[in-house]
């Protein structure tokens, strides 16, 4: 096994842990908004790797060398327990990174869209660039390709740097 194969496998028991986590203390963080889990976990809200961002893909990312995909453990067990709750919408998260269909701009949130088309819906992942990490911003799931078709999105290619 290569090293970003050991890398992904990684990545992939980071998410399988939180989520283990996220429904063990289930009933103490049903309901919470995301500031209300961030303070649940203050003092032990490690950011991990939860992926890893093809070397194809990394030039949208000026000056970035770690090709890590992060989240806090706080967003990401608020975001299963509190938005989500499909543990194969997590698991899938690689499969999005390699599989990608598009990459997108998005202006308003000044962040970078790694977008998987299935037939008429999209699975995407929204990332920021924190503390010279890229972090998980944002994910949503089989919903329908319209709503990256408007003026806020910009399609853009790893040829095309964006402004972040």
């Amino acid at each position: 096994m290569d090293t970003l194969e050991i890398e992904k496998k990684e990545a992939r028991l980071n998410i399988e842990n939180w989520i283990k986590e996220a429904e063990e203390k289930a009933d103490e963080l049903w309901n919470k908004d995301q500031e209300q889990v961030r303070l649940f976990f203050k003092g032990n809200d490690e950011r991990k790797s939860i992926g890893i961002i093809s070397s194809r893909d990394m030039v949208v990312f000026d000056g970035i060398e770690d090709y890590h995909l992060y989240a806090d453990k706080s967003y990401l067990i608020d975001h299963y327990l509190n938005r989500h709750y499909n543990k194969r919408l997590f698991e899938n998260i690689q499969n999005i990174l390699d599989n990608r269909t598009d990459i997108y701009f998005d202006s308003n949130q000044k962040s970078i869209g790694f977008i998987k088309k299935n037939d008429k819906l999209v699975d995407c992942l929204f990332v920021r660039v924190i503390e010279n990490k890229l972090v998980l911003f944002a994910s949503t799931y089989k919903q329908p390709v319209i709503r990256i078709q408007n003026k806020r999105y910009k399609k853009i290619t790893p040829a095309k740097k964006q402004e972040q």
